[in-house]
């Protein structure tokens, strides 16, 4: 997050008080837990709800007509009601702060396509099928996911997933034709076999590998879920030694092969996601430093009450001391109040007792960012 985005590159407050106060407010830390603890009340109220509509079953067919359906119940009825003009609000305060630059970050997004599936599922649910909309508001459940912005390991474990998807699709698909290509020829070749047989216990064996189909149900339940690969494979092995071939290669090809080759890639995309985030916090720090220095500079201006471009050390040490905006930029610096008379003295080559401010600011900043500590 910017520290103070409502400065141009001139250090001149652009934004109007209102909005500096809403964007404050919004991406304070108290705002944040707030809205934290209202997305876990929802997560109990959505866990709640599905264990309650899951009596409907099987004794009312028709669930508009079932007592134990949320919208029949008229807390509960209430109580949603509240929490969608709860997001709906914090959504409103965020778009006024960041207005253009709203839909840029891509938790606003989901907040956004949260609340209107909200409204739609609210407003539609008199009109549609219940069921269908119930889609819409299990949504809610995605800002649960917000949490993790405060938890920087959770952070970096869902970012991480994030950017595994495309591995693991492409993944999925590479897995699929595998197990396509195996189960030809399983049907081939095991199937009159298997076919043959007598299992005690276990009717689906004997058609294990009648079709295609049934074949790829049964490898991905023996070797990808790891579901009793041997009540099949071993009689089958025990009547014909020759399919071992085809079964011990399916379990090196699929198991030991595919599954840790995409293991493997999307453990690589989660590290190049990681770098990538950490390259992204680099450029965000170097833009929070240079906001920092505008706002220092626009500080430093206002205590230069003669207008000569200068100032003393006095006049450093009594804003540190009375002015809680020069503290903090000083903090976010990482200034202590007894660094300033040595980088002060640093500064004043001519031994004249103060400083270009201007200067002061640019030589504090580059002592910042190229992370030289005093």
């Amino acid at each position: 997050k910017e520290i103070m985005p409502w400065l141009d590159p001139d250090g001149n407050v652009r934004w109007s008080r209102a909005r500096i106060c809403m964007w404050k407010l919004t991406t304070s830390q108290r705002f944040e837990a707030a809205m934290g603890a209202v997305i876990l009340f929802n997560l109990l109220i959505i866990i709640w709800e599905a264990d309650f509509r899951a009596q409907c079953h099987p004794v009312w067919t028709n669930e508009g007509d079932c007592p134990h359906e949320p919208d029949n119940i008229t807390w509960l009825y209430v109580v949603n009601w509240v929490l969608l003009v709860l997001y709906t609000i914090e959504a409103s305060l965020h778009m006024f702060a960041h207005r253009c630059t709203y839909l840029q970050n891509k938790w606003n997004v989901l907040d956004f396509g949260v609340v209107c599936a909200g409204w739609f599922s609210l407003v539609a649910g008199h009109v549609m099928n219940v069921g269908f909309l119930r889609v819409f508001r299990i949504t809610r459940l995605t800002r649960a996911f917000r949490i993790v912005l405060s938890i920087r390991e959770l952070y970096m474990l869902l970012t991480g997933l994030a950017s595994s998807f495309k591995a693991i699709f492409f993944g999925t698909m590479l897995l699929g034709m595998m197990l396509l290509l195996w189960s030809i020829v399983l049907v081939e070749f095991v199937h009159p076999v298997n076919a043959s047989l007598s299992y005690d216990g276990c009717v689906r064996c004997p058609k294990g590998f009648k079709s295609v189909m049934d074949s790829s149900l049964t490898l991905f339940q023996t070797i990808i879920a790891g579901d009793s690969w041997g009540l099949i494979a071993i009689p089958v092995i025990e009547e014909d030694p020759a399919t071992a071939v085809i079964l011990v290669a399916i379990v090196l090809s699929v198991s030991l092969g595919v599954m840790n080759l995409i293991l493997a890639v999307i453990v690589e995309s989660a590290a190049e996601a990681r770098e990538k985030d950490i390259e992204e916090q680099s450029k965000q720090r170097e833009k929070e430093q240079h906001n920092t220095k505008m706002e220092l500079l626009k500080l430093c201006s206002a205590m230069d009450t003669d207008m000569s471009g200068h100032i003393t050390l006095e006049e450093m040490q009594f804003a540190f001391a009375n002015s809680p905006q020069f503290r903090k930029i000083m903090t976010v610096l990482e200034v202590k109040e007894s660094d300033l008379e040595q980088i002060f003295k640093l500064m004043d080559g001519d031994q004249s007792g103060e400083v270009d401010y201007s200067e002061f600011c640019d030589q504090l900043y580059q002592l910042r960012t190229n992370d030289i500590r005093i």
